[in-house]
């Protein structure tokens, strides 16, 4: 169980540092299929080297309908996010999309049948309150096309990022590899058609490369960081999903926000530090059996 936890909190760090990669590429306004494009496909390369050397089979009908739901859910994940970055600072973006924790929780209950502890709701509770304090609420959600596009735009994201998170539980450990391979290879096919429309670049910039490569590497750490925290927690208790989700997709949420100060020198008002200890707090009463 120690194990699996404490592959969790590292996933948790580097998604917050894939979330830094998102938001300089949404402030500097590149263009979105062209960084989902190249994250992919470095992505890719990096997956099938691993697996030349991991793999011991290609081909699983399973892992490739997994990895076809996930390339969907992803392309319109980031696609949305990308543009969402654009309109509101990382303490919104980055807490509101994480908020879909909820829903791969959600899936733990109800398909898996992981049972509900008191402290487990007290950690959920404590981690939307976080959420809000955080990402200041949804002021500015209405009124103004600027902000009504934001709006839209965060929700895709977050329903998506929320099945696409809650996949990963139905992902063997030992396949991990071959998942992400097929994964990043979809994903390349379905975005061909958008890289081959007006004002795409198959030469891309260096600062498009540059958080391409950041995004990618960090995001397929991070999701086999999560796979195999799955799997050691499940060996430990019937509550996998139930102890990493909220670890992986909630305390990244703190961890972005700061990080978002730091390193991107974004404003957090006192509240949002109260968010982050919140956070902190959460994710305790969230890790107890």
């Amino acid at each position: 169980m120690a194990e699996g936890i404490l592959l969790s909190l590292s996933a948790a760090v580097v998604y917050a540092f894939m979330g830094i990669s998102f938001e300089s590429a949404g402030k500097r306004r590149h263009n979105v299929w062209d960084v989902i494009f190249w994250k992919q496909l470095i992505g890719f390369g990096i997956c099938l080297t691993a697996a030349a050397f991991l793999q011991d089979r290609w081909f699983s009908s399973r892992l490739l309908f997994l990895g076809v739901l996930a390339a969907i859910s992803y392309i319109l994940t980031l696609a949305t996010y990308l543009v969402a970055t654009r309109d509101r600072e990382i303490s919104a973006n980055w807490t509101i999309i994480n908020l879909s924790v909820v829903l791969p929780i959600l899936v733990s209950i109800f398909w898996f049948k992981d049972p509900f502890s008191w402290t487990k709701g007290l950690g959920l509770v404590l981690t939307l309150v976080s959420i809000v304090l955080i990402g200041g609420g949804l002021q500015g959600a209405a009124g103004g096309s600027e902000t009504s596009r934001w709006l839209l735009c965060i929700l895709v994201a977050f329903f998506f990022n929320g099945w696409l998170v809650a996949i990963l539980r139905f992902v063997p450990q030992e396949s991990s590899m071959l998942f992400n391979t097929y994964f990043h290879g979809i994903s390349l096919v379905l975005l061909l058609p958008f890289m081959w429309g007006k004002g795409r670049s198959w030469k891309p910039s260096g600062g498009v490369l540059g958080v391409s490569a950041g995004a990618a590497v960090t995001h397929l750490a991070g999701m086999t960081l999560t796979i195999a925290a799955l799997a050691l927690v499940g060996r430990a208790s019937s509550q996998a999903g139930l102890v990493v989700f909220p670890i992986t997709n909630g305390l990244v949420i703190p961890l972005g926000v700061v990080l978002g100060a730091v390193l991107l020198k974004q404003r957090i008002r006192g509240r949002n530090w109260l968010g982050v200890a919140l956070g902190t707090v959460a994710m305790v009463f969230l890790s107890l059996p």
